[in-house]
């Protein structure tokens, strides 16, 4: 539960609050000990009497106890976890009282101790609570295995549109959702990078930048209200004004309200006014008559609680009149005092008064769930209802703030002209009704992910969002006539792009173009010399070998002075040995250097094999994007796996490093995982500035393996197949299953005969086939009694077995526990609350040893296969690949060259990649749902 204390003094204001009924639907004292007075208000007045013997103002510890909404929590519980707390703060003992507040369906406790050692006379230090009622707090969502909060696990992680007392009232006083007001400014403020772009931003919606009566920035409404920007958007002022730049440059409040009252507002206020009050008339309405059947609702629970209580104190004072008069009188008595009869008789009954004692508190508890249950149904009615009335409200804001946009655009209200107000970029996806109402935003949509299209893409993705004939053709039509659409070629039907995205293209090779003309990041010849002669010594001392003559080539080609460099390697070439090298370099001649890659995983494996710092695409641009670890002219940015990132993306990337005089070296193979955004960049740069090339082949062991590696890298897929195949290494079978089935026989086997020594993880295309191989060698080690004392958790993918010596895969990126998406580790013990597991891979020479909550942390699977996707930059000594329908040419180049020693492949006749086989049309709706069931 979440918990919230503070110290504070003001004994009868706080009483008030504990005893307010009409904030509060039921208001219970469960609870007054250590005080003379058995009142509540009395208590904690005479706790502030004590106090004014000591210097201490904030005399009490106040704390509130709120469970999760839906969770039913008893009094035991409440009184336990108080139990913890006071003895977690230092305040056992001390005098308290414990109050239950009961309203829109929720129960919460609150307890109030007093802080004064009454024998020493002074207050006790309750030190760092709040950190200490963090811990507390985390530890009951374990204890009683409640959905844990994002923000109470990682305080970074907290709901943004989460909003302060201050906030709801200016919300409230302007008549708007203050969620929907703070993410509407969160979205204005997340969008832009510029004072331009962010004044446009909010310049849409009817909000004006300006300089507030502090010097602080704020945005004006069309209705003159001032919004504190550093506040709404839980920005530093210092943040603001980086990124803002010159605040004097901005109109003040007072310029900004008398120009909107002037021009605007007779011809935009009144008629939303109107509108306004109608929508408000009948929200209060529909409000009235559902308040009208809460306080009905509400009396009757007050009249059956209270009706419950009398019948039961009726029934306790009946019993103790009973079991009194059980009790033996007069001669009887004595003689029962001194045989021991009269003790253990009291004994009987002072425990069969505790059995009643639980017996109604179950029994009032009960009832308290039911008439919470019936209340929470009431609450949905007044939730449905107010969602209903904010999106009436915000249509009907943003209708005002269009009309008010329209009249403010191109009227320059910043002194400065060169930051004008500017129309925000349009969004690249849409939902239906604006496809339906501009189809050619099919284009934006389609170039998402594609470079390239024809008329049938086209077709396809408008069939998404209009399901009539007519109109789709009708729409298609208008698509094919749009100026924005370019044909590229004939090839022999037409095949188009867009001019935004030939625009991209062309730009992304100029700047490479560029880029390579500037000399301006040398390395001194010493310096290669070095770092090459070191690595060869490191590698001849692991592996008796030494950097090959085409890696010692690269080395020298991204040393180079040119501000952008390319390197294609082959997989298993070297590429983070040959990085290696380089950055040492790199690093001697003074520069900075850093490392990027699409995936986490992939930043980790650049890191831990070059040494270069190194940290996701997204991550990094997000930097950029808010002001933070800007490049520098003395820098160089390496990029792992730059085969798989998009134009847009790559753009992106490319403008940044120019325009801070940054060195950029990609890294890649354009013939492995292809980019999921539109585009291959990285293939145009490679051909239009030169590329130094890795081909020779180190990861593989024997020859026809290398041979077959390098014959996948060049498209000959069919002749790397049947070399396998002439190995022994290819299985055909009947069916699919069949294939799976093999493929965890030959595992198995390979378990009980090289153990634990050697690495082994099965590669598929689709998660249902690395669902099913992950199912299938469990099994089959469960059988053999590898697998015991299994505990299931619910994970993100399902709920799931696991046991000691289990492999497991983590599925997404977490900072707190250090471990990325795709990071395999096998698990070493197990309680029903945590998981100890050890990471593959060695930390400084040793393995890395993690615990963690499923509860906590639940993006986890078994980890015997893997998706190809996140096997991209793995080394294994044996791999076992599945086919399915679904791999290309790419996908198989990726599966069989994750090996050094044994790659086995396994599928039926009908999906061998490289055999000749009819098109598959691609799924409509109906036949792909067919397919799959």
């Amino acid at each position: 539960m979440i918990l919230k204390g503070n110290e504070r003094g003001g004994a009868a204001q706080l009483a008030r609050h504990l005893l307010n009924t009409r904030e509060n639907e039921h208001v219970r004292v469960h609870e007054i000990s250590g005080f003379v007075s058995d009142d509540l208000t009395e208590a904690l007045t005479e706790a502030y009497a004590v106090s004014r013997g000591t210097k201490c103002r904030n005399f009490m510890f106040s704390l509130v106890l709120s469970p999760p909404e839906m969770e039913s929590v008893s009094v035991e519980a409440y009184e336990q976890a108080i139990a913890g707390i006071e003895a977690k703060l230092g305040l056992t003992g001390q005098p308290r009282a414990i109050i239950f507040h009961e309203k829109k369906g929720r129960r919460h406790a609150h307890c109030v101790w007093s802080r004064i050692d009454i024998v020493r006379m002074r207050a006790l230090n309750v030190s760092l609570y709040k950190r200490k009622l963090q811990e507390l707090s985390r530890e009951l969502f374990l204890e009683h295995g409640w959905q844990m909060p994002r923000g109470l696990m990682n305080s970074e992680e907290r709901d943004q549109l989460n909003y302060s007392q201050a906030e709801h009232q200016q919300a409230k006083r302007v008549r708007r959702d203050p969620k929907e007001l703070k993410s509407l400014l969160l979205g204005c403020w997340a969008g832009s990078d510029s004072k331009a772009a962010f004044a446009a931003a909010l310049s849409e919606h009817g909000l004006t930048l300006a300089k507030g009566d502090r010097r602080g920035f704020v945005a004006v409404d069309g209705q003159g209200e001032v919004y504190s920007l550093s506040r709404w958007l839980g920005v530093k002022t210092k943040d603001l004004r980086a990124r803002l730049g010159d605040i004097e440059k901005l109109p003040s409040v007072d310029d900004v309200q008398l120009r909107i009252t002037e021009r605007f507002a007779d011809k935009v206020g009144a008629p939303f006014d109107a509108a306004f009050a109608e929508a408000e008339t009948l929200f209060q309405n529909q409000i009235d008559a559902l308040e009208s059947k809460r306080r009905a609702l509400v009396g009757d629970h007050r009249q059956t609680r209270a009706a419950l209580e009398a019948a039961q104190e009726t029934r306790r004072i009946e019993v103790v009149k009973s079991r009194v008069a059980l009790l033996p009188i007069g001669v009887k008595a004595l003689w029962a005092r001194l045989s021991g009869r009269y003790d253990v008789l009291r004994a009987e009954h002072t425990q069969a008064a505790e059995a009643d004692k639980i017996r109604d508190q179950v029994e009032l508890q009960k009832l308290i769930e039911r008439q919470l249950g019936e209340r929470r149904g009431l609450e949905e009615e007044f939730c449905a209802l107010k969602e209903q009335h904010a999106v009436h409200l915000a249509k009907l804001h943003r209708e005002n703030a269009f009309d008010l946009n329209e009249q403010l655009l191109g009227v320059d209200l910043l002194a400065d002209p060169d930051q004008a107000l500017l129309l925000p970029e349009e969004d690249q996806l849409y939902t239906a009704q604006q496809v339906r109402q501009s189809p050619v935003k099919i284009l934006d949509i389609i170039t998402d992910k594609k470079s390239e299209f024809n008329r049938r893409d086209i077709l396809h993705g408008l069939a998404n969002y209009i399901d009539d004939p007519l109109a789709l053709r009708a729409a298609s039509d208008a698509v094919l006539r749009s100026k924005e659409l370019v044909e590229i070629k004939s090839d022999p039907l037409p095949i188009y792009s867009t001019r935004e995205m030939e625009g991209l293209k062309s730009g992304l090779t100029h700047d490479a173009k560029i880029m390579v003309d500037q000399n301006t990041h040398g390395v001194k010849s010493t310096h290669t010399h070095d770092a090459i002669k070191r690595q060869n010594a490191i590698l001849q001392k692991l592996h008796g070998a030494s950097l090959s003559d085409e890696q010692q080539a690269a080395i020298n080609h991204i040393l180079n002075p040119e501000r952008i460099s390319a390197v294609i390697g082959l997989a298993g070439t070297g590429k983070s040995t040959m990085l290696a090298a380089a950055h040492e370099a790199w690093t001697k001649q003074g520069y900075q250097v850093f490392g990027a890659a699409l995936s986490g995983k992939a930043a980790d494996g650049l890191q831990s094999a070059s040494g270069i710092i190194s940290r996701t695409l997204a991550s990094m641009e997000m930097s950029w994007k808010n002001g933070y670890n800007q490049l520098k002219p003395g820098d160089v940015l390496v990029i792992d796996e730059a085969g798989m990132i998009g134009t847009r993306q790559l753009n992106r990337i490319v403008e940044h490093t120019k325009k801070y005089g940054a060195k950029l070296v990609l890294v890649g193979d354009p013939e492995q995982l292809q980019p999921i955004n539109a585009g291959t960049p990285f293939k145009d740069i490679a051909e239009n500035i030169g590329a130094a090339k890795l081909t020779e082949i180190r990861r593989q062991k024997s020859d026809w393996q290398r041979q077959a590696s390098l014959d996948l890298a060049t498209g000959n897929t069919g002749k790397a197949i049947d070399a396998y195949q002439k190995h022994g290494a290819v299985k055909t079978t009947k069916s699919q299953d069949d294939a799976i089935a093999a493929l965890v026989q030959d595992y198995m086997v390979d378990i009980e005969t090289r153990g634990n020594s050697a690495s082994r993880l099965a590669f598929a295309h689709r998660r249902k086939d690395v669902h099913a191989i992950n199912q299938a060698v469990r099994m089959a080690r469960k059988s053999s009694g590898e697998l015991v004392d299994e505990h299931y958790f619910k994970t993100t993918h399902g709920k799931r077995a696991f046991a000691p010596n289990d492999r497991i895969i983590f599925t997404k990126n977490d900072t707190e526990l250090g471990v990325k998406n795709g990071a395999l580790a096998t698990i070493e013990k197990i309680t029903k609350d945590n998981i100890f597991v050890t990471l593959d891979g060695a930390n400084n020479g040793s393995p890395r040893r993690l615990t963690f909550s499923p509860s906590q942390y639940a993006s986890i699977d078994h980890g015997y296969a893997t998706t190809i996707h996140k096997s991209q930059g793995a080394t294994v000594d044996r791999s076992f690949v599945l086919s399915s329908r679904t791999l290309d040419k790419h996908l198989t180049y990726v599966a069989l060259t994750r090996h050094k020693h044994d790659a086995r492949f396994y599928s039926d006749s009908d999906n061998m990649p490289g055999m000749k086989r009819e098109r598959v049309p691609a799924p409509t709706r109906s036949n792909k749902l067919r397919r799959e069931r």
